[in-house]
């Protein structure tokens, strides 16, 4: 029974992420009234089923990824300028459903399935594949100070670690991360965003997922919201106090603070992804999946 509800929560996971539902004129998002001013800048079309925004401030541009149609070697990493004009739509390509991405020096590290990808951030030729051999979901990707780069797996509730020396091997598993979805590095603690486990009395519920932390010493896992609070996808430090917060299914942006509460930041749209948010010039890039869109907004107070 319980391989059984294993498989049924593996294929859920899969479904919602790769169900495509192309929309030609996006429906535009409204900023609620009480909160921050946040206004389009650009939107940036026929990125199929964009996933995760990255931000490189050495070459001033946004690296997405693009899962494609579904077909093994359809996926790639896209390149944007931060006026949302498209510069390269297969920076590195040959990927089979690209979805978190993180940068350290030159090398770009992308989640695709069931290996970490390491990609060359000069000319976007892949450089090696990291597998365990046990992943099932592999989703997004985090760096800690020291360059160990961290990958969280929806499909066994479960966080990979590849090591400054090349091992990469199943770091932490427990239900208490909840199938991590988004993830973040702060200091010595790796926030996590989680979608959500399954109720093993009913396997088609909608599951929903905390705000968590998780000590990178002692891999203590805390609740940072003592309640679920949604599929939730995106993660990125807002200000010295708060976070940013996607749900993916509800296509809310939540401000979470470091004690819990939760406030809707920004309305989105359905299959809002892996968000980024760059704080020095109030940038919020919103990944929109079913739409094979990037947002672009601005942030003012």
């Amino acid at each position: 029974m319980k391989n059984m509800l294993k498989k049924i929560s593996v294929a859920a996971i899969a479904i919602s992420f790769t169900i495509a539902c192309k929309s030609k004129q996006p429906i535009e998002a409204v900023a609620t009234s009480s909160k921050p001013t946040v206004t389009l800048r650009s939107e940036t079309p026929n990125l199929p089923h964009a996933e995760s925004v990255v931000y490189d401030p050495k070459s001033n541009l946004l690296y997405v990824s693009v899962q494609g149609e579904q077909e093994p070697g359809d996926g790639s990493i896209a390149t944007l300028k931060l006026d949302g004009s498209l510069k390269n739509i297969a920076f590195a390509k040959g990927l089979n459903n690209p979805k978190g991405i993180a940068i350290i020096g030159n090398r770009l590290y992308v989640s695709d399935v069931t290996e970490l990808v390491q990609i060359d951030l000069e000319n976007g030729n892949i450089l090696n594949k990291f597998s365990a051999g046990d992943e099932q979901f592999l989703n997004d990707v985090a760096i800690d100070k020291s360059g160990n780069v961290y990958v969280s797996d929806m499909g066994s509730s479960s966080i990979y670690k590849l090591g400054l020396d090349g091992n990469f091997e199943k770091w932490l598993s427990s239900p208490d991360l909840e199938n991590p979805n988004g993830l973040l590095v702060v200091g010595n603690t790796l926030y996590v965003a989680a979608w959500g486990l399954p109720d093993a009395n009913d396997t088609q519920a909608i599951t929903q997922g905390r705000f968590l932390k998780v000590d990178l010493k002692t891999k203590n896992i805390e609740k940072v919201t003592s309640q679920p609070q949604g599929n939730l996808d995106g993660l990125q430090v807002y200000d010295n106090q708060h976070f940013l917060i996607s749900d993916w299914r509800k296509g809310n942006i939540y401000k979470a603070s470091k004690s819990g509460e939760m406030e809707l930041f920004f309305a989105s749209q359905v299959s809002v992804g892996d968000i980024l948010y760059i704080q020095d010039q109030k940038i919020l890039a919103l990944p929109l999946n079913r739409q094979n869109t990037v947002q672009i907004f601005e942030v003012t107070n």
